[in-house]
């Protein structure tokens, strides 16, 4: 429990550490021979310079608006675009798994036709009959469609 906080604290120091170093200064002077040097400590019998990073260059408050506008813009895109395609791997899961049952119960109509050739059928009428051997291969064989359709 306490290497986590152990680690962390070394991190923490090692930044600050870290930052103070890039956030040194830096001198410039010129010697008796008029060669140019820089150094991160000022010379002690010359008087030295100390360079100081430029500020960052101004932007006007326009620009930075439209920036702004134009990454809230990005984002706001980027998060369509992701919940399109979850929209469209829902649906796709969806169709998959309606694809999978037509097959299965195509495969089971299928096998019942094939099985029960005295099978019995219900007309619209009410009426119950038997099909002919001819209507019998016909309905075989659009099941077998069925099954070729939903089984890919």
């Amino acid at each position: 429990m306490f290497i986590p906080y152990l680690r962390q604290s070394c991190l923490v120091f090692f930044l600050s550490v870290c930052s103070f170093i890039v956030q040194a200064d830096v001198y410039k002077w010129v010697d008796e021979d008029g060669q140019v040097h820089y150094s991160q400590q000022a010379p002690v019998e010359q008087q030295a310079e100390m360079i100081k990073d430029p500020p960052p260059p101004a932007i006007d408050a326009g620009t930075a608006q439209w920036k702004l506008d134009m990454l809230i813009n990005d984002q706001k895109r980027q998060q369509y675009q992701r919940d399109v395609e979850k929209s469209m791997d829902k649906y796709q899961a969806t169709q998959q798994k309606q694809q999978q049952e037509n097959c299965k119960t195509s495969k089971y109509n299928l096998q019942q036709y094939q099985n029960n050739p005295a099978k019995r059928v219900l007309g619209s009428d009410g009426t119950v009959t038997r099909p002919t051997e001819e209507q019998r291969q016909q309905r075989i064989q659009q099941l077998q469609q069925d099954v070729n359709q939903y089984c890919q």
